[in-house]
């Protein structure tokens, strides 16, 4: 079975679990991009990253104390991802819907 074959069999798998880490990696990018171009408002790039993640770090907000800081919010909003992305594997292993490695 080669990749492709395999990825649009397991789709219910691989596209969440893709967009989950797209998602991971826009935060990481984000986070890095506040600590250098923090200090500018005209920045493109970090707007770009804002407007992409956004969404996520206001639910994020939503379920974390006021007294926490924004930054560490967005490491929240890391780890909850995270945390989905194996709940995710380990519910789709447990349902038996897991990709077979080989032929």
């Amino acid at each position: 079975m080669t990749p492709t074959q395999s990825f649009f069999e397991h789709w219910y798998f691989h596209v969440p679990n893709l967009l989950m880490a797209a998602m991971i990696y826009s935060l990481i990018g984000r986070y890095v991009l506040e600590l250098f171009l923090a200090s500018k408002p005209d920045a493109v790039i970090l707007n770009v990253f804002r407007a992409i993640t956004d969404p996520v770090v206001r639910l994020v907000r939503l379920i974390t104390p006021r007294i926490a800081p924004d930054g560490l919010v967005l490491v929240f909003a890391i780890c909850w991802l995270m945390a989905s992305r194996m709940f995710w594997f380990l519910t789709c292993v447990a349902a038996g819907m897991r990709p077979s490695i080989g032929g």
